[in-house]
């Protein structure tokens, strides 16, 4: 640790340093979210016999959807949209990201299982809640209109099921966190020193553990999924993977960081 002598600062022109200004990025932003106005342009009347006569072709052929005449209630409600879309940064700053799994073209030159919700996600997600809700309300209307519906229950069923993303595609698999762009199943280290090492050392260990080891960390199965797999109680599953973790933190260490660091994804 480097020190200064007193004497020779005694000694030595009085020297005045400016404090630094505060930092503008120290603390994440966060945005307000938008005033929800009108919900929709009111030029559509009779809306509600209108959703009544496109829940019922729904039921009679649910193959076809809601039909052409669905699009009048999208562009009627436009300024709910225009309101949701405009949500997207208040949703990012106070949620946090979410995943969703990598299809198709995605999955070019990508090692992760999962991908980074984008705002063309969040578009498809409101015009999906926009969808059941319209069906909710033709089924069990709690509310005198469909605007004053949307209004109350819209912007809540959109908020429950972009949190709900944080789950899996495979239920047995742990939740979702913002490491989880890396995730692969089985999981594969992004150098292939790390992916030889680990797997070479894993094979090493007792069966049982082994099995262990790879279920709870490799596949990032739940406690309980990982003692299915096993077919023995939780208690058991916990005491394997602590023996089998006792035993590569004695013997390589870095087998033993590199395995722990995945529990994060």
């Amino acid at each position: 640790m480097l020190t200064l002598d007193p004497e020779l600062i005694q000694h030595e022109p009085t020297v005045l340093i400016e404090e630094e200004p505060a930092l503008e990025i120290a603390l994440p932003q966060v945005f307000e979210q938008p005033v929800l106005g009108a919900v929709q342009r009111g030029r559509l009347l009779h809306l509600e016999a209108l959703v009544a006569r496109l829940y019922q072709g729904y039921q009679q052929a649910p193959e076809h959807g809601l039909g052409s005449d669905y699009q009048l209630l999208v562009g009627e409600f436009q300024p709910l949209f225009d309101w949701a879309i405009a949500s997207w940064d208040y949703l990012l700053s106070t949620e946090g990201c979410r995943f969703v799994p990598r299809a198709g073209e995605h999955k070019a030159g990508a090692r992760g299982d999962y991908r980074a919700v984008t705002d063309k996600d969040f578009s498809r997600l409101i015009h999906a809640m926009f969808r059941r809700a319209v069906l909710d309300f033709a089924q069990a209307p709690d509310a005198p209109s469909l605007g004053q519906y949307l209004r109350r229950h819209f912007w809540p069923m959109t908020l429950d099921a972009y949190r709900r993303l944080d789950q899996p595609a495979d239920p047995r698999q742990r939740t979702l966190t913002p490491y989880s762009y890396l995730r692969c199943v089985p999981y594969q280290f992004l150098n292939e020193y790390h992916q030889d090492l680990v797997y070479g050392v894993v094979e090493r260990l007792p069966a049982r553990e082994q099995s262990a080891v790879n279920a709870y960390f490799l596949h990032f199965f739940t406690e309980p999924a990982t003692a299915e797999a096993l077919v023995c109680p939780a208690e058991e599953v916990q005491s394997l993977l602590r023996g089998a973790l006792v035993k590569l933190l004695v013997s390589n260490r870095l087998v033993y960081c590199l395995l722990r660091q995945i529990e994060r994804y």
